[in-house]
């Protein structure tokens, strides 16, 4: 019985030793720091990978060109509801609102088809 109270003992101890000496652990201060430098810059993404740039599709996109990726998203689609307003889509063609402008775009091969700003 002694043998076994001093085996736990000693684990005890060296458990208690080991977890003294690792290292503090920085990564909530890495958070703080991101949050407060996206507080401070707010042109960078949440992820801050990369700056947000505001576009103007009316101004800077042309008919023929592909949709760039970002866009590429449910949530830029325009809904059943608010599409009413647009002149109809034709067949793989789909609404896109983007920074108030809608855009209409051939669902297959990524390309605008209209634009209205």
């Amino acid at each position: 019985m002694k043998k076994v109270l001093t085996t736990i003992a000693l684990s005890l101890s060296a458990f208690m030793a080991t977890t003294a000496m690792a290292a503090p652990d920085h990564r909530d201060h890495d958070r703080r720091a991101a949050t407060h430098y996206k507080h401070q810059d707010s042109r960078w993404d949440r992820d801050h990978k990369r700056p947000v740039v505001r576009v103007n599709p009316s101004r800077e996109w042309r008919v023929g060109q592909t949709l760039p990726r970002a866009y590429d998203q449910s949530r830029y689609k325009v809904s059943d509801r608010e599409a009413r307003r647009l002149p109809n889509t034709g067949r793989y063609q789909q609404w896109y609102k983007i920074n108030g402008d809608y855009v209409m775009i051939n669902e297959r091969t990524n390309r605008i088809i209209r634009i209205m700003g």
